[in-house]
Parts: structure tokens; sequence; C-alpha cells
């Protein structure tokens, strides 16, 4: 489930993006996919956890919503920083390859998604 909201961040991230390939738009992406990266961890801890560990599954929830939250600021400051340029197909694509790029930094990402983005980052 949670995969699917990381899913779902990526893509609409991806969609309101829309300026042009600079520092700043690489330190965004990178933001974004630390926070993403993150996510993954708890989820991965999560799927690993003991379910009689109540209260380390307690924690990893608490740990997890808090990513949500972060996740969830974070799209909405790119929104607004982006907002002007949502049309801009160009920007779309150069975003999504940044984000890709910075997601592979994340050491929690399975192999088939680190493969996924390396293929799409050669594109």
């Amino acid at each position: 489930m949670k995969q699917f909201v990381n899913v779902i961040f990526i893509s609409a991230v991806i969609a309101l993006a829309s300026c042009g390939g600079n520092k700043e738009l690489q330190q965004d992406a990178k933001n974004i996919a630390t926070a993403m990266c993150r996510n993954i961890e708890t989820m991965n801890n999560l799927k690993a956890v003991d379910p009689a560990d109540s209260v380390k599954v307690l924690q990893l929830r608490a740990k997890e919503k808090q990513a949500e939250v972060e996740m969830t600021i974070l799209y909405q400051e790119f929104k607004a920083k982006y907002k002007d340029k949502v049309s801009d197909k160009k920007f779309s694509q150069e975003f999504a390859k940044e984000l890709r790029k910075a997601m592979l930094d994340c050491p929690y990402l399975s192999k088939e998604d680190r493969a996924s983005f390396e293929k799409d980052i050669d594109k």
C-alpha cells in the first residue's frame, strides 16, 4: 500500500514539474528523493519487524506517518514553486530524470526499481 503511495507521489511530482534543468532543480529532486528513500527504509523495516514486537511496530508506524507528512509538505512546496510551469513537458522530463538520478543514491531501493530508474535515465 505504501509503495503505491510512493508511486502516486512520484507521478504527481513529475506531472507538476516544469522548469529548466539547473542546480536548484537538482536540489529539489534530491530533497524529494531523500524523503522518499527514508520512507522506503521505514516500509522495509515494517515488513521485516516481528508483528509481536508491538513497541517496534508502533515506532515504525510513527516514523512512517512522519515521512508521509514530510513528503506531503515537500510536494506542496514543489507545486507552489513551479505552479506556473506545469505544462512544460521538457521540464517535466528533466525533473523526472533528476529525481531518478537522486533516487539511485537510496540504498533501500529495490533491485527492480533501481534497474528501471537506470534504464529511464539512459533514455
